[in-house]
């Protein structure tokens, strides 16, 4: 891959048009276009600008994919894979710290519902308000169900991101 098709190449990947790139670089779109054609190559302080914008080193950006046999490198690619990867992993903890949480909230609610309405103090305030106490029936288990499911959704969450976790530092 010669320096031209390097310079396609990333700049697809990190989603520029070849308009953006040129106006970064202070340089026309065909200027760019050139060198992405290989009709030219970008001078020294250009190029080591390219080398800025796209975080790659300039034995990178010129050499391109010649890779000695026994090195292995990460690619752009790979990067972005990894990146993607890690939002998912990332939005998965906080999902699940979210459902926990509000599950936890719900059932420290109910519960703290269901305490009130069995204490003397309500018994009370609600014979004075009616002039009589009848007692309501409620079914807590039901108002409880949601906030149980919510918490147990929220350690499932997190525990597949800490699977996770440990399978990828086992990889490493």
């Amino acid at each position: 891959m010669n320096t031209g098709e390097r310079i396609r190449q990333i700049r697809k990947m990190s989603g520029m048009t070849q308009e953006e790139l040129a106006e970064k670089l202070n340089v026309s779109r065909q200027t760019v276009s050139k060198w992405e054609s290989g009709t030219s190559s970008p001078d020294l302080e250009n190029a080591a600008n390219l080398c800025n914008i796209f975080q790659v080193s300039l034995d990178d950006l010129v050499k391109g994919g010649q890779v000695m046999e026994n090195e292995e490198k990460i690619t752009l690619q790979d990067m972005m894979k990894i990146n993607r990867r890690t939002q998912r992993m990332t939005i998965v903890m906080i999902s699940g710290l979210f459902f926990l949480v509000i599950g936890v909230l719900a059932t420290i609610f109910v519960l703290t519902l269901r305490a009130t309405t069995l204490s003397m103090e309500y018994m009370l305030y609600r014979y004075i308000a009616t002039g009589r106490y009848d007692y309501a029936e409620v079914d807590y288990g039901k108002l409880i169900l949601p906030a149980f499911l919510l918490v147990l959704v929220g350690i499932g969450m997190c525990a597949v991101f800490a699977w996770n976790m440990r399978k990828e530092k086992k990889d490493e």
